[in-house]
Protein backbone atom coordinates (compact mmCIF):
# COMPACT_ATOMS: atom_id res chain seq x y z
CA UNK A 1 0.00 0.00 0.00
CA UNK A 2 0.93 3.59 -1.11
CA UNK A 3 1.76 6.62 1.71
CA UNK A 4 0.30 9.74 1.03
CA UNK A 5 2.02 12.86 2.75
CA UNK A 6 0.47 16.24 2.50
CA UNK A 7 2.41 19.25 3.95
CA UNK A 8 0.97 22.87 3.85
CA UNK A 9 3.28 25.82 3.41
CA UNK A 10 3.03 29.70 2.89
CA UNK A 11 5.63 31.74 1.30
CA UNK A 12 6.18 35.28 0.58
CA UNK A 13 6.68 36.67 -3.29
CA UNK A 14 10.19 37.47 -3.66
CA UNK A 15 9.01 40.60 -5.89
CA UNK A 16 6.13 41.40 -3.54
CA UNK A 17 6.97 40.34 -0.22
CA UNK A 18 3.61 42.02 1.42
CA UNK A 19 1.85 38.99 -0.75
CA UNK A 20 1.92 35.49 -0.05
CA UNK A 21 0.45 31.81 -1.39
CA UNK A 22 -0.46 28.77 0.30
CA UNK A 23 0.93 25.59 -1.52
CA UNK A 24 0.12 22.21 -0.51
CA UNK A 25 3.16 19.85 -1.54
CA UNK A 26 1.75 15.96 -2.02
CA UNK A 27 4.26 13.42 -2.22
CA UNK A 28 3.50 9.60 -2.84
CA UNK A 29 5.93 7.01 -1.06
CA UNK A 30 8.59 9.87 -0.35
CA UNK A 31 8.22 10.94 -3.97
CA UNK A 32 6.57 14.49 -5.58
CA UNK A 33 4.26 13.42 -8.63
CA UNK A 34 4.56 16.73 -10.51
CA UNK A 35 6.90 19.40 -11.66
CA UNK A 36 7.26 23.20 -10.18
CA UNK A 37 4.85 24.51 -11.81
CA UNK A 38 1.98 22.65 -10.95
CA UNK A 39 -0.54 23.05 -7.61
CA UNK A 40 -2.41 20.96 -5.94
CA UNK A 41 -6.19 21.88 -5.85
CA UNK A 42 -7.35 22.13 -2.38
CA UNK A 43 -11.32 22.01 -3.62
CA UNK A 44 -10.57 19.24 -5.78
CA UNK A 45 -8.73 17.23 -3.63
CA UNK A 46 -10.73 17.71 -0.81
CA UNK A 47 -13.34 16.45 -3.20
CA UNK A 48 -11.28 13.02 -3.21
CA UNK A 49 -12.26 11.88 0.31
CA UNK A 50 -15.50 11.30 -0.34
CA UNK A 51 -16.12 10.46 -3.78
CA UNK A 52 -15.30 8.51 -7.02
CA UNK A 53 -14.18 9.87 -10.26
CA UNK A 54 -12.00 11.78 -12.06
CA UNK A 55 -10.26 15.06 -10.51
CA UNK A 56 -7.82 17.23 -11.29
CA UNK A 57 -5.66 17.34 -7.85
CA UNK A 58 -2.83 19.25 -10.00
CA UNK A 59 -3.74 21.62 -12.11
CA UNK A 60 -2.29 25.07 -13.09
CA UNK A 61 -2.02 28.16 -10.66
CA UNK A 62 -4.91 29.42 -13.03
CA UNK A 63 -6.97 26.58 -12.39
CA UNK A 64 -6.87 25.56 -15.87
CA UNK A 65 -4.96 22.33 -16.31
CA UNK A 66 -4.43 22.51 -19.29
CA UNK A 67 -1.91 25.38 -19.25
CA UNK A 68 0.14 22.59 -17.65
CA UNK A 69 -0.49 20.04 -20.25
CA UNK A 70 -2.58 17.99 -17.98
CA UNK A 71 -4.90 16.56 -20.48
CA UNK A 72 -6.64 13.69 -17.74
CA UNK A 73 -7.20 14.04 -13.86
CA UNK A 74 -6.74 11.82 -11.68
CA UNK A 75 -9.25 8.97 -11.37
CA UNK A 76 -10.54 7.85 -7.93
CA UNK A 77 -12.29 4.73 -6.74
CA UNK A 78 -13.11 3.93 -2.66
CA UNK A 79 -13.94 0.98 -1.21
CA UNK A 80 -14.57 0.85 2.14
CA UNK A 81 -10.88 0.80 2.92
CA UNK A 82 -9.02 1.87 0.66
CA UNK A 83 -8.92 4.93 -1.77
CA UNK A 84 -7.22 4.00 -5.18
CA UNK A 85 -5.43 7.25 -7.21
CA UNK A 86 -4.82 6.37 -11.27
CA UNK A 87 -3.25 8.84 -13.03
CA UNK A 88 -1.31 9.53 -16.28
CA UNK A 89 3.06 9.50 -15.70
CA UNK A 90 4.43 12.42 -16.42
CA UNK A 91 0.98 13.84 -15.32
CA UNK A 92 2.05 17.08 -17.19
CA UNK A 93 3.76 17.59 -20.28
CA UNK A 94 4.22 20.68 -22.46
CA UNK A 95 0.93 20.96 -24.51
CA UNK A 96 2.74 21.34 -27.94
CA UNK A 97 5.15 18.10 -27.68
CA UNK A 98 4.32 14.55 -28.04
CA UNK A 99 4.30 12.32 -24.44
CA UNK A 100 7.72 10.70 -23.95
CA UNK A 101 8.13 7.31 -24.95
CA UNK A 102 8.59 6.14 -21.22
CA UNK A 103 4.89 7.36 -20.59
CA UNK A 104 2.22 5.18 -18.87
CA UNK A 105 -0.14 4.56 -16.23
CA UNK A 106 0.39 4.82 -12.72
CA UNK A 107 -2.04 3.37 -9.79
CA UNK A 108 -1.15 3.80 -6.26
CA UNK A 109 -3.45 2.41 -3.17
CA UNK A 110 -4.07 4.13 -0.21
CA UNK A 111 -5.65 3.33 3.41
CA UNK A 112 -8.75 5.10 3.81
CA UNK A 113 -7.44 6.68 7.11
CA UNK A 114 -4.28 7.48 6.32
CA UNK A 115 -5.71 9.40 3.06
CA UNK A 116 -8.59 10.64 5.11
CA UNK A 117 -6.12 12.03 8.12
CA UNK A 118 -3.98 13.38 5.55
CA UNK A 119 -5.97 15.78 3.81
CA UNK A 120 -7.97 16.70 6.78
CA UNK A 121 -4.80 17.76 8.55
CA UNK A 122 -3.69 19.60 5.37
CA UNK A 123 -6.68 21.45 5.04
CA UNK A 124 -6.66 21.96 8.84
CA UNK A 125 -3.02 23.39 8.59
CA UNK A 126 -4.00 25.95 5.34
CA UNK A 127 -7.12 27.22 7.42
CA UNK A 128 -4.68 28.58 10.25
CA UNK A 129 -2.04 29.59 8.13
CA UNK A 130 -4.58 31.57 6.42
CA UNK A 131 -6.04 33.07 8.94
CA UNK A 132 -2.81 33.88 10.23
CA UNK A 133 -1.30 35.95 7.63
CA UNK A 134 -1.29 40.02 9.16
CA UNK A 135 0.49 41.08 5.82
CA UNK A 136 -0.90 44.03 3.98
CA UNK A 137 -0.59 42.16 0.31
CA UNK A 138 -3.22 39.65 -0.69
CA UNK A 139 -2.94 36.02 -0.37
CA UNK A 140 -3.39 33.32 -2.86
CA UNK A 141 -5.28 29.81 -1.30
CA UNK A 142 -5.73 27.68 -4.42
CA UNK A 143 -6.09 28.28 -8.01
CA UNK A 144 -9.38 30.04 -8.53
CA UNK A 145 -10.03 30.06 -4.83
CA UNK A 146 -10.63 32.98 -2.38
CA UNK A 147 -9.70 32.56 1.06
CA UNK A 148 -13.41 32.55 2.26
CA UNK A 149 -14.07 29.45 -0.08
CA UNK A 150 -10.83 28.26 1.75
CA UNK A 151 -12.18 28.75 5.34
CA UNK A 152 -15.54 27.16 3.96
CA UNK A 153 -14.05 24.21 3.00
CA UNK A 154 -15.03 20.54 4.63
CA UNK A 155 -13.79 17.16 4.10
CA UNK A 156 -16.91 15.59 4.40
CA UNK A 157 -17.78 13.23 7.56
CA UNK A 158 -16.97 9.82 6.88
CA UNK A 159 -19.68 8.46 9.06
CA UNK A 160 -22.81 10.86 7.86
CA UNK A 161 -23.70 8.79 4.97
CA UNK A 162 -22.71 10.82 2.21
CA UNK A 163 -20.55 7.96 0.32
CA UNK A 164 -21.74 4.15 0.82
CA UNK A 165 -19.57 1.66 -0.27
CA UNK A 166 -22.20 -0.65 -2.15
CA UNK A 167 -22.13 -4.49 -3.24
CA UNK A 168 -19.68 -4.31 -6.49
CA UNK A 169 -17.66 -1.45 -5.48
CA UNK A 170 -19.77 0.97 -7.11
CA UNK A 171 -20.39 4.21 -4.74
CA UNK A 172 -23.87 5.58 -3.65
CA UNK A 173 -24.16 9.16 -3.58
Amino acid sequence: MSEIRISVTLSLDEKHPEDGFIDFNLSVDGQYLHDVGVYIDPVNLVNSTSMSGEFFIYTCDCGNPACQGIEEGVMVSHTPDEVTWRLRNPISWPPNEPRPDWAHDGEFVFSKGNYLQQVTMALDHAKRLTRGFGLSGTLWVGPGLSQEALLALEVPDQGDGFLLAAPMGRALH
